[in-house]
């Protein structure tokens, strides 16, 4: 998920749907901005990786909520290769035989696409700013598909 901007509602139903659906892990690609959604995501109790976005704005609270980290951060998950940016200046620039999985966010435009072998994913905006649909995907490893889920 990305962009959630302090969507507290929209955030908590997103949520909502992740534990329904046994998600293991939440990616946030950046733009919380408060810790109220930091707060959300750690009493999932599921494991959430973010990264910072440029509407961050309390990052010393952000960062001792929930495990945020600068751009870009590279995590291992189930033998897959995730690297999560917020901005996506520098997509094109990485090598799609060494991440499986590229996530970014700030556009707040959901994409779903592939340089094959890598997929690219923007999972667009929890918040639905400036665009008319809050969205977020959910991203199976075992298969290699992502769902949009539409809020």
């Amino acid at each position: 998920m990305s962009d959630t901007h302090d969507d507290t509602h929209a955030t908590g139903k997103a949520l909502e749907i992740a534990k329904a659906r046994d998600c293991r892990m939440i990616i946030h690609a950046g733009d919380l901005c408060s810790p109220f959604i930091a707060r959300s995501l750690r009493e999932t109790g599921i494991p959430a990786y973010c990264v910072f976005g440029n509407n961050d704005g309390d990052k010393i609270h952000l960062a001792q909520t929930v495990d945020i980290k600068p751009s870009p951060r590279h995590i291992e998950a189930e033998g897959t290769s995730i690297v999560v940016f917020h901005e996506p200046f520098i997509n094109d620039y990485i090598d799609p035989e060494r991440v499986d999985i590229l996530i970014f966010g700030h556009t707040h435009k959901l994409m779903i696409d592939e340089r094959t072998p890598m997929k690219i994913i923007n999972p667009g905006t929890v918040s639905g700013v400036l665009v008319k649909v809050k969205s977020f995907v959910i991203f199976e490893t075992e298969t290699g598909k992502a769902e949009v889920i539409e809020l």
